[in-house]
């Protein structure tokens, strides 16, 4: 009772002591989450020059952000430095709730999370672990059938269809004509040829804010190829050993930045359409299970 009463007159030492070591302990927490901050942007510029430079490295940065398409540039950079085989990440305390242990001694990877505070947007460092980290089962891989994929990729397609004998242009398997609004299609053909043709021309159509030209056929390139590795088809072709002048040439690491934007933003356009197919298929399959 006499702690209660000199505390509320102020003339409790232990509890001056407590606050002032509260103090303390914000000022070094703030500035441990600086420091972890300003090594992650450290970081991501550094990923951005190896990645417009490397052709390897930068089908990597390609393979973890089919992987995490929902993650920013940066965060997918971060993930690629610390795991570049990551394909499930959380904080430890996520982990555990689900009833999983992350392995004793891992390291953790530093990703930035948007926190917007009265209206201005702040990124905080965040620990997270891949799965492979942990005593969690590793996922299988959903595989799809040719028909499935070409289903998924017709979902929601704002050009209209045709099947051909002959192109009109060209001796590709698919072309859409932007003067038409029609994407042509031959009949006859191999089905992994025919849907890595449509995949391009699909990503061509809708590569979105992004002039004609050589930046524009290559990021519709990487598209291409992330949606092939997401859906398991075979990606053997693709190379990225020259990579484009306007892309390796940047002098600052956001200007590399603003290029992949366009990469990651035109991927999750055509993937979320694929992925709205296959939820929706799902859904349709449980209700009628349920419906016997």
């Amino acid at each position: 009772m006499d702690e209660i009463v000199e505390d509320l007159l102020g003339t409790n030492n232990k509890s001056k002591n407590n606050s002032y070591n509260k103090k303390q302990n914000n000022k070094n927490n703030w500035k441990e989450q600086s420091k972890k901050r300003n090594e992650a942007y450290r970081k991501i510029d550094s990923m951005s020059f190896k990645i417009s430079k490397d052709g390897k490295m930068f089908m990597q940065y390609l393979n973890v952000l089919s992987r995490f398409e929902k993650y920013s540039v940066g965060n997918c950079m971060l993930i690629l430095e610390a795991e570049p085989n990551a394909m499930q990440i959380k904080e430890k305390k996520d982990w555990i709730d689900r009833g999983y242990e992350v392995t004793q001694n891992e390291k953790s990877m530093i990703i930035l999370e948007p926190n917007r505070v009265n209206g201005v947007l702040y990124y905080n460092p965040k620990e997270e672990y891949d799965i492979s980290r942990t005593n969690a089962p590793i996922p299988e891989e959903r595989k799809y059938t040719d028909k499935e994929i070409l289903l998924a990729l017709f979902n929601d397609c704002r050009a209209k269809r045709e099947v051909v004998d002959v192109l009109p242009n060209g001796d590709k398997g698919a072309e859409y004509v932007e003067s038409e609004n029609k994407l042509y299609m031959c009949r006859g053909l191999k089905a992994d040829y025919l849907l890595k043709t449509v995949i391009q021309e699909i990503a061509r159509m809708e590569m979105q804010g992004v002039e004609n030209g050589e930046m524009k056929e290559f990021k519709t390139y990487c598209v291409s190829y992330m949606i092939c590795k997401k859906y398991g088809l075979e990606t053997s072709q693709f190379d990225f050993t020259n990579l484009p002048k306007e892309l390796a040439y940047k002098e600052k690491g956001k200007g590399i930045r603003i290029e992949l934007e366009d990469i990651r933003t035109n991927f999750t356009t055509v993937n979320s359409k694929i992925m709205s197919y296959f939820e929706q298929e799902e859904k349709t399959k449980k209700n009628k299970e349920k419906e016997r």
